[in-house]
C-alpha cells in the first residue's frame, strides 16, 4: 500500500511542514485534556453536570468570536503577532482549568479559552494558506487534519494512562501540561512566520490601501456567504453532533457505553488511514465533489445508527455503531481539505485573516446549534427521529455542495482559472520565476500584505521572512 502522504510532505515548503508540526504538538496536549473535562469538573471538582456541559457551550460561543477577532488582528496587524496571542492565550485558558474551584472560575476559563480555540483555527488556517498555493495548499489542509487526529489520539492515550479521579493533582498535571504545549508550538509557529523584512515594511506602508478591509468585504462576497452557511449546516447535521447527540444516542438506547468508545477508536484510525493512503488524490478532486462526498458518507452514518437504534441485541447493534463512525471518517477526511481550500480559493490576501476567521466562526456556530438541535430531537422519547432528520439534511446537502462548492470570481477582481487569473481584463500568469506575468495591459501591483513571507512555493528556511 503506497502511504501517499510521505511523498507529498517532503514536496511541502519548510516553512508549511513547520507550522504544521506546531500544530500537532498542541494537538497532543488537547488529546490530554479533551474527553475529560465534564468527567473532571463533575468528579472532581464538584460541580453539577448541568454546568459542566454549559462550560462546553462557553467555550463554543466564545471561540466565535475569537476566529472573528483573530482574522481581523492577521489582516491589520500581522499573523505573527496573532499567531503569538492566540497561543498564549489558549494556555492561559487550559491551565486555568488546574485552578478551578467553583462554578465562575470554570466560566472564565471556558471563555478564556473558547477565544483562543476560535483564533488558533483562524490562524492555522491562514498560515497555510499564506505559504501555498494549488494543489499543494489543499494538501497541506489533509495533511494538517492528519496530524491533528494523530496528535490528540496519542494525548487521548496519554491523558487515560495518567488522569485519576482520585487524584486531583494529576488532572491539575494534564491541564499544565497542555498550557505548556500550546507555548511551545506557539514558538515553533512564530518562529515558522518569520519576521518581515524591513524594506518590505516601508514598501506596505507607502503602498495605497488596495480597497475596504473590514468584515463587509465577507458581507458582500456572496460566493463565500454561501459557503459559510454550507459549513454552518455541515456542522448542525455532522460535527455538532458527534461528540453530543451520537454518545447520547447509544445512551438513550440503551447500548454499553463502551460501544462509544471503540467507535471513536474505529472513528480515529479511518481519518488517518483515508489521509495517508489518499491524501494526494483527495487533494486533486474538485471542492463541490469532496463536499458532496462528506454529505454522502454522513447520511450513511446516519442511516447506520438508525439500524442500530432499531435493532435488536447488543452484537448487531455495536457492529452498527462502530461501522457509522467509521463511514463518518469518510466524510471528515474529505471535509477537512474541501472547506478551508475553497474558502481560501475566494480570498485574495489582503483578506484572507478575515474570510479564515469567518469561516471559523461558521463552524463554531454549528458547533453551537448542533447539539441543541440533537438534544431536542433525543427528548422526544423516539430516539430514530434524530437519524432521520439529520440524515435528511445530509441529504439536502449533497445538493446544496454540489451548486455552491465551485470557486466563483474574487471580490477583488481576480477570477480564479485553471493556473491563472483575470485581473482588469488582463490574464494574470506565472513566470517561470514565479513573478506574476500581465498577458494584456500593465496594472501596478497595489496589495497590500501585513505578511509578506511568501514569495514561492519553494522549501523556506524558518525565521526567513521569505527572503
Amino acid at each position: 500500500m503506497k502511504i501517499q502522504s510521505v511523498a507529498a510532505l517532503r514536496q511541502l515548503p519548510v516553512r508549511t511542514q513547520a507550522v504544521m508540526g506546531a500544530n500537532v504538538i498542541s494537538s497532543v496536549g488537547t488529546g490530554l485534556v479533551q474527553p475529560f473535562l465534564v468527567l473532571y469538573l463533575t468528579r472532581v471538582r464538584g460541580l453539577p453536570v448541568g454546568t459542566a456541559t454549559a462550560v462546553i457551550s462557553v467555550i463554543a460561543v466564545a471561540s466565535l468570536l475569537g476566529g472573528l477577532l483573530a482574522g481581523r488582528m492577521a489582516d491589520h496587524y500581522s499573523l505573527r503577532a496573532t499567531a503569538a496571542a492566540a497561543m498564549a492565550t489558549a494556555a492561559l485558558g487550559t491551565a486555568s482549568f488546574a485552578l478551578v474551584t467553583g462554578v465562575w472560575g470554570a466560566v472564565l476559563a471556558g471563555l478564556v479559552y473558547g477565544l483562543a480555540y476560535g483564533a488558533m483555527l483562524s490562524v492555522w488556517n491562514t498560515a497555510i494558506a499564506r505559504s501555498t498555493e494549488g494543489e499543494a495548499r489543499s494538501t497541506a489542509f489533509g495533511l494538517q487534519f492528519v496530524g491533528l487526529n494523530v496528535g490528540v489520539g496519542i494525548g487521548g492515550v496519554l491523558g487515560g494512562i495518567l488522569a485519576s479521579t482520585a487524584d486531583p493533582a494529576r488532572f491539575q498535571l494534564l491541564y499544565v501540561v497542555d498550557g505548556l504545549s500550546f507555548l511551545v508550538s506557539g514558538a515553533v509557529l512564530v518562529l515558522a512566520l518569520g519576521r518581515q523584512p524591513k524594506a518590505e515594511v516601508v514598501a506596505a506602508v507607502a503602498a495605497p490601501e488596495a480597497g475596504p478591509r473590514g468584515y463587509g468585504v465577507v458581507l458582500r462576497d456572496r460566493a463565500l456567504l454561501k459557503v459559510l452557511a454550507l459549513t454552518v449546516v455541515l456542522m448542525v447535521v455532522g460535527y455538532g453532533q458527534l461528540e453530543s447527540s451520537i454518545p447520547g444516542l447509544v445512551a438513550v438506547g440503551g447500548m454499553d457505553a463502551r460501544i462509544m468508545a471503540w467507535a471513536f477508536v474505529a472513528n480515529t484510525c479511518c481519518v488517518v488511514l483515508i489521509q495517508f493512503t489518499a491524501v494526494t488524490r483527495i487533494s486533486r478532486s474538485r471542492p463541490a465533489v469532496l463536499l458532496a462526498g462528506t454529505s454522502a458518507s454522513w447520511a450513511g452514518c446516519w442511516l447506520l445508527l438508525l439500524l442500530a437504534t432499531t435493532s435488536d441485541g447488543t452484537p448487531a447493534q455495536a457492529t452498527l455503531t462502530i461501522a457509522a463512525l467509521a463511514v463518518f471518517a469518510v466524510g471528515e477526511a474529505l471535509l477537512a481539505v474541501a472547506l478551508p481550500t475553497l474558502v481560501n480559493t475566494l480570498a485574495s490576501d489582503r483578506v484572507r485573516g478575515r474570510y479564515n476567521g469567518a469561516y471559523s466562526a461558521a463552524m463554531s456556530g454549528g458547533l453551537v446549534l448542533g447539539p441543541l438541535l440533537g438534544g431536542w430531537l433525543l427528548t422526544g422519547g423516539r430516539p430514530w427521529l434524530l437519524s432521520v432528520v439529520l440524515g435528511a439534511g445530509c441529504l439536502a446537502c449533497i445538493g446544496a455542495a454540489l451548486r455552491w462548492g465551485r470557486p466563483a470570481p474574487r471580490e477583488d477582481g481576480a477570477a480564479v482559472l485553471d493556473g491563472a487569473a483575470v485581473l482588469d481584463g488582463a490574464a494574470v500568469l506565472e513566470g517561470a520565476d514565479g513573478a506574476a506575468v500581465l498577458d494584456g495591459p500593465a496594472v501596478p501591483d497595489t496589495e497590500e500584505r501585513n505578511d509578506r513571507y511568501v514569495d514561492d512555493n519553494r522549501p523556506q528556511r524558518l525565521g526567513s521572512g521569505g527572503a
